[in-house]
């Protein structure tokens, strides 16, 4: 693990420590990476493939037009390279520097530069990024107008990092998932239940009767019976125990949303901007 390394085996053991979810996993890589790499800002981007949508987040607060402004002018420049396209394939397990690719003159006269960077006295740049599933994953370390390169053991540690928050970012997902209602485990499993259906279901997976279910929702027992029928043709079962088996199990990911749209309780409390 590094061990020749203090500093960086100290943020690795302090990664795992903290078991994070998706809430506060970008906190903690934020803290990290800007003490391996003695960054000025760090960024963090989740892309969902199957949704196109993103979740992107700073370590330092912005101004939400400049940010949207500057995320119009990215996209309109991204396909100039693949550094800037954020390609799994280009990046694979390093961490790449823009003085790796663009000397001091050319970066000065990119158009990414000029427009998306400089403004924001962003000048040098140093990315991981990382696939999984059906996310992309980018973490990017800056410093502002003024400073050196990263240097060679710089990149080495953000490198060595990057597998590590692979593994964080895994136990994050199940943490984040695992903190679904019954409900919302069964909505995303099967999203054609209506709500009064999943609602049924839930009773049922605590046990209850027909008859105790008629009563809790207020309604009668033949209206219990057509929901339960309903449940069970489109779950593809006339078990009560598959039901409730089903109904506690947690979805794959590939048929849920993006994950930053869980409507999990401790979402709420999410105070870094996104995208």
């Amino acid at each position: 693990m590094h061990t020749d390394d203090p500093a960086l085996l100290h943020e690795i053991v302090r990664l795992y420590e903290a078991e994070p979810d998706l809430i506060t996993l970008p906190g903690i890589l934020f803290e990290s990476v800007a003490r391996l790499t003695d960054s000025d800002v760090v960024g963090w981007t989740e892309v969902h493939y199957r949704s196109g949508e993103l979740r992107a987040l700073l370590s330092v607060e912005d101004d939400p037009a400049r940010r949207k402004e500057a995320f119009e002018l990215y996209a309109r420049h991204a396909g100039s390279h693949p550094f800037w396209q954020k390609d799994p394939a280009f990046f694979g397990e390093r961490a790449v520097r823009e003085s790796d690719i663009f000397t001091d003159e050319e970066f000065m006269a990119l158009p990414m530069a000029r427009e998306v960077f400089l403004p924001s006295r962003a000048r040098r740049i140093m990315d991981v990024v990382i696939q999984h599933g059906e996310y992309a994953l980018n973490l990017s370390a800056h410093r502002v107008v003024g400073r050196a390169p990263y240097n060679d053991a710089e990149r080495d540690r953000l490198q060595a990092y990057r597998a590590h928050v692979l593994r964080a970012y895994r136990q994050a997902q199940r943490c984040t998932v695992d903190k679904l209602s019954a409900a919302d485990r069964l909505h995303y499993a099967f999203p054609e239940l209506t709500q009064r259906q999943v609602e049924v279901a839930v009773w049922i997976a605590q046990g209850k009767s027909n008859e105790a279910i008629a009563v809790a929702m207020g309604v009668s027992l033949d209206t219990v019976k057509a929901h339960l029928k309903a449940i069970f043709s489109k779950i593809g079962t006339d078990s009560r125990l598959a039901l409730a088996r089903l109904v506690h199990t947690v979805p794959p990911f590939s048929q849920m949303p993006p994950l930053w749209k869980l409507p999990v309780e401790t979402w709420k409390t999410q105070t870094a901007a996104g995208s």
